[in-house]
């Protein structure tokens, strides 16, 4: 939710009960108002008729005044509330009565005035239309003020936002704009400490990396070449024949791990961004291709259903993704055993059988995970790094001790 929409939203939380509140109050305040007008009109006709019996000494005429009671004396004038059927709508109607005494010629006369008052619920149905359009008007001009105030005051904000979305480690720290707003100010000067840090943090791992990989492959290199000559000139029956195919081999796997943890760094960092609209049956049908002689060597039987699938992604590493996964079928496989591969537009299933594996499957997918027979290696952990990047949902099954599932869900 939008900080201008959040606050809309607060902001009407807030209102309703100040408006319950409010109409209450204003009920209240009308009914009062009401009553005032009507005790006041009621006491200009009492004393209006207190003057005319003054002057003429006589009692009003009857039809000036809703009742005149001999006998009936009243020290103070007395105020009262009743109801009378109006004939126009056949109905009961509010009025309010005032009551007070005349003495005429010795005998006293309580004349009785009447006027109509307000129902509670003609009181209710203004008050309701009184609310509705306060918080009409209220609701208006909150919205304009808000909207007009947030692209003023926010304007910097939104653009430090903005240049902070599209900013990509590795490329040249962005400039954010100035501004009067101390916070926002405080933000920026923050951001861009940060931001050269992370940058600065990042170039020199990124140098790092490159740098030991090269070293190494360099040595690893000359250690596998000196190796090679060695196995080369040494007899079979040698005793150290045996020791020059382990340092040959050890080198040979600590390369292809190195190459693979740069791989991890590479990809952590975000190097790979050069997405485009890859045919994933192509690049699976070249990695089958790939591995199609040990398929055969080891008698594996394999299971096909692969349909059209373009997804957009680096190229580089779908194909890495793709030689990775059909290279964990065939080495983690069984003599005689089988791969099934089935691809869709919306996911691609390898289930293929192997070794049995207790315990959680998807530590599997960790860096260097341990079977029982030993390191299973990078290639899984890779597979969850790019899968992670793109937002596709990886999922690793193992059914009936050794029937080994890997699902990935492109959307």
């Amino acid at each position: 939710m939008k900080l201008i929409k959040r606050t809309y939203f607060l902001t009407a939380l807030w209102l309703l009960p100040v408006m319950f509140i409010g109409s209450i109050f204003c009920f209240y305040m009308i009914e009062y108002i009401a009553y005032e007008e009507t005790d006041e009109f009621l006491t200009y006709e009492m004393e209006r008729l207190l003057e005319y019996h003054k002057e003429n000494g006589n009692l009003p005429d009857y039809h000036k005044v809703s009742d005149i009671i001999p006998g009936l004396r009243y020290e103070q004038p007395l105020f009262k509330d009743t109801l009378l059927l109006e004939t126009g709508d056949n109905e009961m109607v509010p009025y309010r009565m005032l009551y007070f005494t005349i003495n005429h010629k010795g005998r006293d006369f309580t004349i009785v005035l009447n006027h109509l008052l307000l129902g509670k619920d003609d009181i209710a149905q203004g008050t309701v239309l009184i609310i509705f359009g306060l918080m009409f008007l209220v609701a208006a001009f909150l919205v304009l003020i808000v909207n007009h105030v947030t692209r003023k005051v926010w304007a910097p904000f939104y653009v430090t936002l903005g240049r902070l979305t599209h900013f990509k480690i590795g490329d040249p720290l962005p400039r954010f704009p100035e501004t009067t707003i101390e916070e926002f100010g405080a933000l920026n000067a923050t951001l861009s400490a940060l931001l050269k840090k992370i940058t600065n943090d990042y170039q020199h791992n990124k140098e790092f990396n490159e740098n030991a990989s090269h070293e190494l492959q360099t040595h690893l290199a000359v250690i596998r070449s000196n190796a090679e000559k060695l196995l080369n000139k040494t007899p079979e029956k040698s005793g150290n024949l045996k020791e020059l195919q382990t340092i040959y081999s050890a080198s040979t796997r600590l390369s292809q791990v190195q190459r693979s943890l740069l791989l991890l760094s590479r990809i952590n960092n975000g190097e790979y961004s050069d997405d485009v609209d890859v045919d994933i049956r192509q690049l699976l049908l070249q990695a089958l291709s790939i591995y199609s002689e040990t398929i055969e060597l080891r008698d594996i039987a394999m299971d096909k259903e692969i349909q059209s699938c373009h997804i957009f992604i680096d190229a580089g590493l779908a194909e890495i993704l793709l030689n990775n996964l059909v290279k964990n079928a065939v080495k983690h496989n069984v003599q005689g055993g089988f791969i099934s591969l089935k691809l869709t537009s919306f996911m691609l299933i390898v289930e293929n059988s192997g070794l049995p594996i207790h315990g959680q499957p998807e530590r599997m997918l960790q860096r260097f995970a341990k079977g029982e027979n030993g390191n299973w290696g990078i290639g899984l952990a890779i597979v969850s790094q790019i899968c992670e990047l793109y937002g596709f949902r990886l999922s690793y099954e193992v059914s009936g001790g050794s029937i080994h599932k890997i699902t990935i869900r492109w959307r």
